[in-house]
């Protein structure tokens, strides 16, 4: 397997089985990804291991998505977990919170997989590079409808379709959740936000509000 044909995988799976399917030779070219196989979350808000939730969030995407990038942002969001997990018992249960993930995740994708997918005479162009770090790190951010939070972004040097992009992501790393209600309140923003609210939105800022 080689990147182009896991991107064409990840992009056009109905079903994370057809994902899982190809596990052994994912693992064989990012070896990373092997730290999410059979990760118990143990998090009140997750039904699913992390290698499980990330295909179901891989599969949540939407397939006419033109950046191929969040495809495999979607696969890899999470990795960044298993290094920051920290333990809260309550009520003598154990809930195990990820605090700082998204962070920890865009450390590994942009020092390890990158490195590594270029190592093999991969080609990622700068970019490419860019657009996965940015959708990795930002995959948990929370939004609002307000302006200052589609500001934020661009003034990350986020294009105003990069941060679409990244809501579909969000909305598909929410649906792979238990659905509690502050992950329905989280999903309903971000639907929003992938489309033309978003576009109202950059309508008023350019227009200086």
């Amino acid at each position: 397997m080689n990147l182009q044909e896991l991107i064409s995988i990840l992009k056009n799976a109905k079903k994370a089985q057809e994902i899982d399917a190809h596990r052994d030779e994912i693992v064989s070219l990012i070896p990373k990804a092997s730290i999410m196989v059979d990760f118990n979350q143990q998090n009140y808000a997750h039904q699913y291991d992390l290698w499980e939730h990330s295909l179901q969030t891989v599969v949540g995407l939407p397939k006419d998505i033109p950046d191929d990038m969040v495809y495999l942002a979607a696969l890899f969001h999470d990795i960044g977990k298993p290094d920051c997990q920290t333990k809260d018992i309550k009520d003598g249960k154990v809930n195990m919170h990820y605090y700082g993930h998204p962070v920890r995740s865009m450390e590994i994708v942009r020092d390890e997989i990158i490195p590594g997918i270029l190592s093999r005479g991969e080609e990622l162009t700068k970019d490419e590079q860019r657009r996965l770090i940015y959708y990795v790190e930002y995959h948990d951010d929370r939004v609002s409808l307000k302006l200052k939070h589609l500001r934020q972004h661009l003034n990350l040097g986020a294009s105003l379709e990069e941060f679409k992009i990244l809501m579909k992501l969000q909305v598909a790393d929410a649906k792979a959740h238990v659905l509690i209600p502050i992950v329905v309140q989280r999903i309903e923003t971000c639907e929003k936000l992938s489309g033309e609210y978003a576009d109202e939105m950059y309508r008023r800022i350019r227009a200086g509000e």
